[in-house]
């Protein structure tokens, strides 16, 4: 009689017990697990830097080579605080889609905020709009390939 293909057969590897050695995970919401720890702490850093340099780079291209006025720093502050709300949410969101949506919405986020600087720098909304939407179409592809070639 033939055997089952799903029967386990003796590894040639020892069996360590014990404490395991990788990121402790715990199950979430759905049947998700979700790094605890450190990483569930640390998880906003990357998109407040984000925001932070971008911040204070539209308010540099704002003043426009002029001091600094109440108006630069205002801008500068929602410009980081926008683009670090909408990076956070992109990365909660982003298990739930599938790659190529997942490359799409990075893809637009990075065409947005990059064409909406090249438009603070005084070029024209048409020049704007096409640096845009040549590095939204250049960050999906790669970050397409990335998810696909992953997953």
């Amino acid at each position: 009689m033939a055997g089952h293909a799903a029967i386990p057969g003796r590894s040639r590897r020892p069996v360590k017990r014990g404490r395991p050695t990788g990121p402790a995970r715990s199950a979430g919401p759905a049947g998700t697990t979700e790094r605890t720890g450190a990483a569930r702490r640390h998880r906003g850093i990357v998109p407040a830097v984000l925001g932070v340099v971008y911040g204070f780079y539209a308010s540099f291209l704002a003043r426009d080579a002029g001091p600094i006025t109440g108006w630069n720093v205002v801008f500068g502050i929602l410009c980081a605080v926008v683009l670090a709300a909408l990076c956070f949410l992109l990365g909660r969101v982003q298990g739930a889609l599938i790659p190529l949506v997942r490359a799409s919405a990075y893809g637009t986020l990075f065409g947005v905020a990059l064409g909406f600087l090249h438009s603070l720098a005084g070029n024209t909304i048409l020049e704007s709009a096409v640096v845009g939407l040549a590095l939204a179409a250049g960050m999906a592809a790669a970050t397409f390939y990335i998810f696909y070639t992953r997953e």
